[in-house]
């Protein structure tokens, strides 16, 4: 029934946290709440004369976990062809289950991964390549215990349609510390998942689920689809902030109250999917840095040429859209870009943007020498303003480090800046272009009096793999901070906050509630002041 064997695995149960671990590295203590949730008190904090309007979540730390089943929403879709691709986010998600271990509640888990339901023909398909077994796995590997995984019986085309009571003898095992957790299978294998609320099949998964425990946490803040898994069963437990959910909504404030200059950089394939975030990120920021297509795209539109990749469609929106005067005026422009003749360049790394291979025979000839060749060859840097209206280019795959060289006008504006935000793989780095994106993140992380937000799956793998030690100071630098859900950065921000989501509503305290947390009638429970310094929940600063 197991995918995790007891006999291979420690002593078997016990909790999750080691010895070692205490209530307040779990993030238990009152003084270490992170701002704007339900300890933040009453008068909301300021960043630079601007209003920040509490959430008032309700958070882990206030709910009586003791004795208690606490199903959980981790956000831990990082499972590619039945391995674990990267312990990114399930690392983040740890500080929630030492928490709860802590005060006596034992954890069931639960995630989506990937998209096994086919969005045609709504068909699911349960394989081994979608599961979460490899994170249970890693689980049990690294906490040293047990997390076991159910099996329930599957209906071809459906999923799974119900979960069955086999389930109650894991549970059994859980509240008798046999087995440290419980892991669900994969969220989207079940029928109710995505069957949209009022449906009878989501509301059987949501009454099914809510009969495993006493308490829901959600952590996923990347999650943010209104699935059964992380809104329907809040209906139906009593339901919590967990401590990822928390930091995560509490960096969010910090891009919608950012303090000024603030400074911006999205990149992405498709303009045309991009348009809304960049509308509403522009209305916030003083300077948007753009790269990949969408810098493409605009770069086509205010010059007027043809660049290979890029769509029509994409560089009449850009005309309507990033031309217009009050867009245009945030835009902070690269100014020199690499150019390649073909989509996977010359299979070199471009050294800076120009291409470093032996070139043919055919290029020496036409071009002279050598160095010309080099110069004119498949892979060149070109200086953006001395391309020429109704030019065709070749691909744009990059932006040359030159653009972020001391004196350029993305390098003033990165220097510049409080507060950065990056959305970013600027070049194409899977065919190599990869200059672009580390002198980005270099030139961001030499800035060291700003506060720095990276999110994106992208823009983290790239960050960890092309700068990798920049990546683990960045991990332990309180000036840093890393989304583990970039597209819900994304969604709040065009949205307007964190509060906006429907998940994250769900865990939002009512009018009455918020009293009590402030003392109410009673007198009791008034809240603590939260920290105000970037390290969030694990301040030490009172």
């Amino acid at each position: 029934m197991g995918c995790c064997d007891p006999a291979t695995s420690g002593d078997g149960g016990g909790g999750c946290a080691p010895p070692a671990a205490r209530a307040d590295d779990a993030g238990a203590g009152p003084t270490r709440a992170p701002r704007g949730d339900a300890s933040a008190s009453a008068s909301a904090s300021e960043n630079n004369g601007i209003f920040h309007p509490p959430l008032h979540l309700r958070r882990i730390q206030d709910a009586d976990l003791t004795g208690k089943v606490v199903l959980v929403r981790v956000d831990h879709n990082c499972v590619k062809g039945g391995q674990l691709k990267d312990a990114f986010r399930v690392d983040a998600s740890l500080a929630t289950l030492y928490n709860i271990v802590e005060r006596g509640g034992r954890p069931i888990l639960m995630s989506h991964v990937n998209r096994p339901k086919d969005k045609k023909t709504k068909r699911v398909t349960v394989d081994d390549a979608d599961a979460v077994a490899a994170v249970a796995r890693y689980l049990t590997r690294k906490l040293g215990v047990v997390f076991a995984c159910p099996e329930f019986r599957v209906v071809d085309g459906d999923g799974i349609v119900d979960i069955d009571t086999s389930v109650n003898w894991l549970i059994e095992d859980l509240r008798a510390r046999r087995v440290g957790g419980v892991y669900l299978p994969n969220t989207r294998w079940f029928l109710g998942e995505e069957a949209g609320e009022g449906s009878e099949a989501a509301t059987r998964f949501a009454t099914q689920l809510a009969g495993l425990a006493d308490v829901f946490v959600n952590d996923a803040f990347g999650s943010w689809q209104p699935h059964v898994s992380t809104l329907g069963v809040a209906k139906f437990l009593p339901s919590y902030a967990g401590l990822l959910m928390q930091r995560e909504c509490e960096a969010l404030d910090a891009l919608i109250y950012p303090t000024r200059p603030f400074v911006a950089v999205i990149a992405g394939s498709k303009l045309d999917t991009k348009i809304g975030t960049i509308r509403a990120i522009a209305k916030r920021a003083d300077a948007v840095i753009l790269g990949g297509q969408l810098y493409n795209a605009y770069v086509a539109a205010k010059h007027g040429v043809t660049i290979a990749g890029v769509d029509a469609e994409d560089v009449e929106l850009a005309r309507r859209e990033l031309l217009a005067p009050e867009m245009e005026a945030k835009l902070v422009s690269p100014e020199t870009v690499v150019e390649s003749e073909t989509l996977d360049g010359c299979g070199c790394v471009p050294v800076d943007g120009e291409c470093v291979s032996v070139v043919t025979p055919s290029i020496r000839r036409s071009v002279g020498s050598r160095d010309d060749a080099k110069r004119f060859g498949p892979v060149r840097q070109r200086r953006v303003k001395d391309l020429t209206a109704g030019e065709t280019c070749g691909y744009f795959l990059d932006v040359s480090r030159e653009s972020f060289r001391d004196g350029s006008r993305v390098a003033k504006a990165i220097e510049g800046a409080s507060t950065i935000f990056v959305n970013a793989v600027v070049g194409l780095t899977s065919s190599g272009f990869n200059e672009g994106t580390s002198a980005l993140d270099a030139a961001v992380a030499a800035n060291v009096g700003a506060r720095k937000y990276f999110g994106g799956g992208d823009t983290l793998q790239e960050f960890k793999s092309l700068s990798p030690g920049l990546f683990l100071s960045a991990l332990d630098d309180p000036k840093f901070y890393l989304f583990t859900g970039g597209g819900t950065v994304l969604k709040a921000l065009a949205m307007g906050g964190a509060g906006e989501l429907e998940t994250v509503k769900a865990l939002r305290m009512s009018a009455a509630e918020i009293e009590r947390a402030r003392g109410g009638a009673d007198g009791k429970g008034a809240a603590s002041e939260a920290p105000r310094c970037m390290r969030l929940s694990s301040c030490d600063c009172g």
